[in-house]
């Protein structure tokens, strides 16, 4: 008789193991856990974890400090405006600069400004290279020749070593592109701090502050000038003015001014139509406040003087009549150097005045 096969044998060996197996799963499954306690026994040698929320709220903390600190640093050396750069030639134009020494903004001070900026977009450019293209453009829309090859670059801005810095380095800068451009060049730089009495006057003549603030110091020096004719004037007629009345128009420029380039020798004295253009309203007009001119002078006395209360419009005294003349008694330090050919008068012919001097003899009947 033979034995049983091979696969009879498998097939007895998997029936005595799946009777072995008891099939639980599905009971286990449905069977509730209980949590343990912390104090179970097999607990009893391990350390709780502990959660890190706050560690992870500090972390997230200094992160957005840190971004906030990169953002204001960003913000601050590239949109605050660190300085302004006035630009006087004949067209008065006004940059502002961020820390970076880029552009953040052109403005036009007056008509000719306009033109100059109509078609330029400085906004992130490097103020030299700004500077250098508005001097380019002036001088092919020919508001730069060799008879008007000056220019006057006043900075104000709220560092004073930064902002004398650029002051000098824009002002070597534009005496090398003038000099390019019309074989000499004369700029006439200055760092100064605008006032309420400049920004008036530079808003009423359509120039800068920084052009207004040069005019206000020469009034001072000659309080009969009238500022409506220096504010128009382009730079180079009002250096060779002030030379002709004998002033050096470097002792008037603000903090640490300087030029650079030869203004040339003085021309000779202004004419007399020239003089009279220059000379101020009559006293009744320029006292009373009401003129641009007469408002100029107001704000300037104002400004040395707060307390100073005279020629106000509002002010209904009875003696005000008599008051506006006060804004004229200096005229004892006026220089009267600008009429010196006067002392060239032939003044022989009325020597025979001599013979009058028996008038007391005259017989009145």
């Amino acid at each position: 008789m033979s034995g049983p096969s091979e696969k009879q044998v498998n097939e007895h060996i998997r029936r005595a193991v799946s009777a072995l197996t008891p099939d639980h799963a599905e009971k286990l499954w449905n069977t509730p856990v209980e949590k343990a306690g912390s104090d179970a026994w097999f607990l009893a040698d391990t350390v709780p974890r502990r959660k890190n929320r706050g560690r992870y709220m500090k972390l997230a903390g200094l992160a957005v400090a840190c971004f906030a600190i990169i953002f204001l640093g960003w913000f601050r050396i590239y949109r605050f405006t660190d300085a302004t750069v006035f630009l006087d030639a004949n067209p008065s134009v006004s940059l502002t600069v961020n820390r970076a020494g880029r552009v953040i903004d052109a403005e036009p001070n007056n008509e000719d400004g306009k033109t100059v900026l109509q078609d330029m977009d400085l906004h992130n450019t490097d103020i030299n290279v700004a500077v250098n293209a508005l001097l380019g453009l002036m001088y092919n829309e020919g508001y730069l020749s060799q008879s008007q090859n000056a220019l006057l670059i006043s900075v104000n801005g709220i560092n004073a070593s930064r902002t004398e810095a650029l002051r000098q380095r824009l002002s070597q800068n534009a005496e090398q592109k003038l000099t390019s451009l019309l074989g000499n060049g004369i700029v006439l730089g200055q760092t100064f701090t605008p006032d309420e009495a400049s920004a008036n006057l530079a808003k009423t003549y359509g120039i800068t502050p920084g052009k207004a603030a040069l005019i206000l110091r020469l009034i001072q020096a000659r309080p009969v000038w009238n500022p409506e004719y220096l504010a128009g004037m382009p730079m180079s007629a009002l250096i060779r003015y002030c030379q002709s009345a004998g002033i050096n128009i470097a002792d008037y420029l603000g903090e640490k001014g300087e030029i650079l380039g030869d203004p040339g020798p003085a021309p000779e004295k202004s004419s007399r139509k020239e003089e009279k253009n220059a000379v101020s309203e009559s006293a009744d007009e320029a006292s009373s406040g009401n003129s641009p001119a007469g408002k100029a002078k107001n704000d300037l006395r104002k400004t040395n003087d707060p307390d100073d209360d005279r020629d106000d419009p509002d002010d209904d005294d009875d003696d005000s009549d008599d008051d506006r003349y006060d804004d004229y008694d200096d005229y004892d330090d006026y220089d009267y150097d600008d009429y010196d050919r006067y002392d060239s008068y032939d003044n022989d012919d009325y020597d025979d005045y001599d013979d009058y001097d028996d008038y007391d003899d005259y017989d009145n009947d």
